[in-house]
């Protein structure tokens, strides 16, 4: 081969590789992003885009409600989403907004408890569905990709309940703290 013959070689190969690299779905990149799939090959984020569903979601429109049963997570493709939850005079509070790369639900993909939030599309977004029964239907047919997410999931639920432990340890130290207060005040 000459020298000629490999310098082109160079161009053409990365040429190819900027092709492959457009050519990749919104929702496969997306997906590459998310920790519950990124200990994920290519291929095997190509075959779990396959049972994907997606949806497009209009500004202000639920996508999941407080207390109904929940059936799989979203991944927000684009857009923004509201997590709500009813305070004790049954009024909306927001409690945080999520967006490209973001994901909640996480938790139906294990069981079909109530949600304990309400997602609503803050702005037009595009939102991926993955629910339980896909996630069941992966662990049969392509046990290896079911059981990454397993242990990803799992990664992120311990993570998720480490950070809730501390916080409550602080609102507990708080209380006590306001409890001592409060003797003192009275002796």
């Amino acid at each position: 081969m000459s020298s000629g013959e490999s310098k082109m070689s160079i161009p053409l190969y990365e040429s190819v590789k900027k092709r492959f690299k457009r050519n990749r779905s919104e929702a496969e990149i997306v997906l590459s992003t998310v920790h519950i799939f990124s200990k994920l090959s290519r291929g095997e984020i190509r075959q779990i885009e396959k049972v994907m569903h997606i949806r497009q979601y209009t500004l202000n429109e639920v996508i999941v409600k407080q207390g109904a049963p929940g059936s799989g997570m979203y991944i927000i493709v684009s857009g923004r989403v509201g997590i709500y939850i009813l305070n004790h005079e049954h009024q909306e509070r927001v409690i945080t907004e999520l967006e490209r790369g973001d994901f909640f639900g996480e938790i139906a993909l294990l069981d079909d408890s109530p949600r304990t939030a309400t997602a609503k599309a803050e702005e037009p977004c595009t939102i991926l569905g993955f629910y339980r029964p896909d996630l069941l239907g992966l662990l049969e047919t392509k046990p290896q990709i079911g059981i990454k997410i397993l242990i990803a999931l799992s990664e992120v639920l311990a993570t998720r309940l480490r950070m809730t432990n501390e916080d409550l340890s602080k609102v507990q130290r708080q209380l006590q703290k306001i409890e001592g207060l409060h003797q003192n005040e009275g002796e």
